[in-house]
């Protein structure tokens, strides 16, 4: 299985580069880097190759090479070119071809740094992809060598987000990589689901997270092979006055990835954090990696 890293002709794609790195080093896979040439498909029985075409696919071969220069010699890597009717087709070919682990994919270019920003291709990935797709913040950048230091798995409570947290723990007995489990809203939204005074604030966050301690001892138990016992592992509550403060609340390790559960193939907005799950993409500080439900399914199925 290959970490598929989806290079973008003519733009900066060292963000999606140094995230392919991480993952492919820290889960012990092959990366390929995959340049899409949509132009090349034939569109009669007999391809004649023009001069844009000639062009667009040097532009991608081009891309490929400023890769190559970044790829380190610890991991196996291939750069390819590959053809297809557009660039969200392309790669989710090479993920089958590939029987990819994980597909990464780059930010928008006018997206704020050190924050995600969803592009057309990686909006249309998220619609379609039945494999996790890694999204890197504007301007990602890793320490050479560098390995996951963890993962962590953002709940909500919902049956979709308890899959989520098996499949984050089944991913890090895997690979080594320590995990913990996370759940985040700005502190209004808590108080007043609670009913009570900002007085009692700090008790309803306490109750709140032994809530969630409890519900996700209780799925983690379930699972013999795992052998994680109750209140071992990590579980970390951010809250503050809006989105951005409840996910900088929290602490995070670097190089580190949190998974999102998404409830199945359709639009984003049925992320199984609901309304929430947007807002967590936009203002996590970390690369982001959205786990379809048929993904954790998979992992369901690993774990039986």
């Amino acid at each position: 299985m290959s970490i598929v890293v989806g290079i973008a002709p003519g733009q900066d794609n060292r963000a999606a580069v140094e995230l392919g790195i991480v993952l492919a080093r820290s889960y012990g896979r092959r990366l390929v880097a995959a340049a899409v040439d949509s132009t090349a498909w034939p569109m009669s029985p007999v391809h004649f190759e023009s001069e844009y075409q000639k062009k667009l696919r040097r532009v991608a071969e081009e891309a490929l090479d400023e890769v190559r220069a970044l790829l380190p010699d610890d991991i196996e890597s291939e750069c390819v070119v590959h053809s297809a009717r557009s660039s969200r087709r392309g790669l989710l070919e090479m993920c089958q071809k590939e029987n990819a682990f994980r597909l990464v994919v780059g930010p928008a270019e006018d997206g704020k740094p050190g924050r995600i920003a969803l592009g057309s291709v990686s909006t249309g990935l998220l619609h379609s992809a039945s494999l996790p797709v890694a999204l890197a913040p504007v301007g990602y950048r890793a320490a050479p060598g560098a390995r996951l230091r963890r993962i962590t798995a953002a709940y909500s409570g919902s049956s979709t987000s308890a899959d989520l947290i098996l499949g984050a723990a089944i991913v890090s007995a895997e690979s080594g990589v320590p995990f913990r489990i996370a759940s985040f809203a700005p502190r209004s939204r808590v108080i007043s689901a609670a009913g009570v005074g900002l007085d009692v604030e700090s008790s309803v966050i306490d109750e709140w997270a032994n809530v969630i301690r409890q519900d996700t001892d209780e799925i983690l138990c379930s699972i013999d092979q795992l052998q994680i016992k109750p209140g071992e592992t990590d579980v970390a509550i951010g809250t503050g006055p809006d989105w951005e403060s409840a996910l900088t609340a929290v602490e995070w390790e670097e190089p580190e990835a949190m998974m999102l559960g998404s409830s199945g193939l359709g639009a984003l907005k049925r992320v199984s954090l609901g309304s929430h799950a947007m807002r967590i993409l936009q203002h996590s500080p970390v690369p982001i990696v959205v786990v379809p439900r048929r993904a954790k399914s998979d992992y369901t199925a690993s774990a039986v």
